[in-house]
């Protein structure tokens, strides 16, 4: 397996490939990662929450100095404001980091000149020769495979250059193999992935897979893959590593936050007596048999606090509040999920410039009632439809549509309620596609995800139908260090030794290593993989050596006392209720604690 990196005391924030590469070429000590990271989308109505997920990233690495690749103003105040003077340093161009980095890198004396594509082959080609990297307006070699050892194998769709520098860095501080691959195309991703999506339990299911899966090796290159101990994908979305049964394989999404997440996954990865100090087993008893009670009883011989949400307890609301409030190492998931029913709403409107706008959303509801407050926790799922007669997922037809202000001014209009006088037709419709709920015992569960709570990445399995789809985007954006969901149909008997598999045969093994292994195990012989993973390839469950008790007890209390903190100091009312009703939670939630403490 490859060895776990540490981080450089720099890091670069910025959203221009060329100058970012060109800055990270300065650094060529070996097995140290350089933290890159995109700026901040201050455009988006969460534009504080993408401050937030940056900085919480820089603390996490450690960075002691932060090179700002032209970034714009309010991106670099917004990032800065609360840090130590000096620590963020705004530059330019390379000459201009270079002077500022003076006496953290020694720059390399000569250069590599490049063109302004394949950057990530050009900028590992020069950091392991030690040049710094001089980029032009011309093109680039066309080369796309640089062998280096048979531990790791990084490939890398292209279309996305900061995505390829980034994964380019990752290569080189893990002394791999880098690949890259031609991007899908959007329209046969999304193809592709609807005829996994629809794939049934039965042998035809395998059959469909098999072929799919075959048309899928021929976009790969002729490479030994079966050579290499592991296979991490870069994806734009699709799950390359179906192609390549042969050999463990896992995946990360280029975007969004593709910097961030590998900072997280990599600190997890760095701190192995982290790995299972708590677990949360959820099972709302929505299928006739579980894996929970058995991967229950392997985790308490781990010496993981295990805590079970099974039928009753497990509703929506209270899964909900306990993810997101309460810091847990594993989360392991057994129900059902899928895409659901919804409904087609049409909106007219005059957007923010003064134009009139045509807007169907595909819309999916799910529900959880908090009895604490006999108020009704409402969650949307809203896919974009069609826009003044474009369909939205027709990017030939896109190309020629000004979309202009029209989504920012949907969004602006509020919630539900607000945009109700602006809707002029609606219809119901069977699925919404991408919805993807998990049912829980009284509802379904959409979830929306903006993080987990602080020094918090889990490993989650969710061992529901179809569970990869969406729900390994939603999990991995909120911080998880590993995601294991299935992307077609399994039965509940193939589930459950999976899940058994992992958790007891391959405990302790690297995941990719663990879910190979399990699938290799469950499905011997067949052409049947439902199981794909998301998150670097270095993470495992360890035995547990902390004490869980303590560990957890003091969580609580922080927790408990930041969000009294955040109510006390918001301007907002809606937001003051919310850290309220956060606090209550957590208080009356503590108290299964404390009966665990006096048992």
């Amino acid at each position: 397996m490859a060895r776990i990196p540490s981080f450089e005391p720099v890091a670069i924030v910025g959203d221009k490939p060329r100058l970012v590469a060109e800055i990270a070429s300065l650094f060529t000590r070996s097995r140290r990662y350089l933290p890159i990271i995109d700026g901040p989308r201050l455009t988006r109505p969460d534009w504080s929450n993408e401050v937030i997920r940056r900085a919480n990233a820089l603390k996490v690495a450690q960075s002691r100095r932060v090179i700002t690749a032209d970034l714009p103003a309010d991106a670099f105040r917004s990032l800065s404001e609360n840090s130590l003077d000096g620590t963020f340093i705004a530059v330019r161009s390379s000459e201009e980091a270079q002077a500022a980095l003076k006496g953290w890198t020694k720059g390399p004396s000569e250069r590599l000149v490049w063109g302004s594509n394949n950057l990530g082959v050009g900028l590992l080609l020069a950091r392991r020769s030690k040049k710094s990297l001089q980029t032009t307006e011309g093109l680039s070699p066309t080369t796309t495979f640089i062998s280096n050892g048979t531990h790791l194998l990084i490939v890398c769709e292209t279309g996305d250059d900061l995505a390829e520098v980034t994964a380019s860095n990752l290569a080189f501080a893990t002394d791999a193999a880098f690949l890259t691959i031609p991007q899908l195309p959007d329209s046969e991703r999304d193809e592709w992935l609807e005829q996994i999506y629809a794939l049934g339990s039965g042998g035809n299911a395998s059959r469909r897979f098999a072929a799919i899966r075959d048309r899928v090796r021929g976009r790969l290159p002729n490479i030994e893959f079966s050579r290499y101990k592991q296979v991490l994908f870069i994806t734009k979305g699709f799950p390359w590593g179906i192609a390549v049964p042969e050999c463990p394989t896992t995946h990360m999404f280029a975007y969004p936050d593709f910097g961030r997440s590998i900072v997280e996954g990599l600190s997890a990865a760095s701190h192995p007596a982290t790995s299972a100090r708590t677990a949360l087993l959820i099972q709302p008893e929505q299928i006739a048999g579980s894996e929970i009670e058995h991967i229950a009883a392997s985790l308490e011989k781990n010496r993981t606090l295990v805590r079970l949400q099974v039928g009753p307890s497990a509703t929506v609301l209270n899964v909900r509040m306990l993810i997101e409030t309460v810091a847990f190492d594993i989360i392991v998931l057994s129900t059902h999920a899928g895409d659901v029913p919804g409904q087609r709403i049409t909106y007219e409107f005059t957007d923010s410039e003064g134009i009139a706008r045509r807007l169907v959303i595909d819309e999916a509801v799910g529900f959880g009632y908090d009895p604490t407050t006999d108020k009704v926790l409402v969650e949307t799922f809203s896919r974009f439809h069609e826009l003044d007669g474009i369909d939205w997922t027709n990017s030939v037809a896109k190309a020629n549509l000004y979309v202009g202000t029209a989504i920012t001014s949907w969004s602006a209009m509020g919630g539900i309620l607000e945009r109700e006088k602006y809707k002029v037709a609606r219809e119901e419709i069977p699925r919404v596609n991408g919805s993807m709920a998990l049912r829980m015992f009284d509802h379904v569960w959409i979830p929306n995800m903006h993080g987990f709570p602080p020094d918090c990445a889990p490993i989650v399995f969710n061992n529901a139908c179809s569970s990869w789809h969406r729900l390994s985007k939603c999990f991995m954006f909120a911080g998880a260090s590993t995601y294991i969901g299935t992307l077609f149909p399994v039965t509940e008997y193939e589930a459950q030794e999976v899940g058994n598999s992992i958790f007891q045969k391959e405990l302790g093994a690297p995941m990719p290593t663990a879910l190979w292994s399990s699938q290799n195990r469950v499905y011997e012989g067949q052409d049947r993989r439902p199981y794909a993973m998301h998150g670097l390839p270095f993470c495992s469950i360890q035995l547990n050596t902390i004490d869980s008790v303590a560990y957890l007890s003091n969580q609580y209390t922080r927790a408990i006392a930041d969000c009294g903190r955040k109510a006390e100091t918001t301007a907002f009312r809606e937001i003051r209720e919310n850290f309220l009703r956060y606090r209550d939670f957590l208080i009356k939630d503590s108290e299964h604690l404390a009966r665990f403490v006096r048992s």
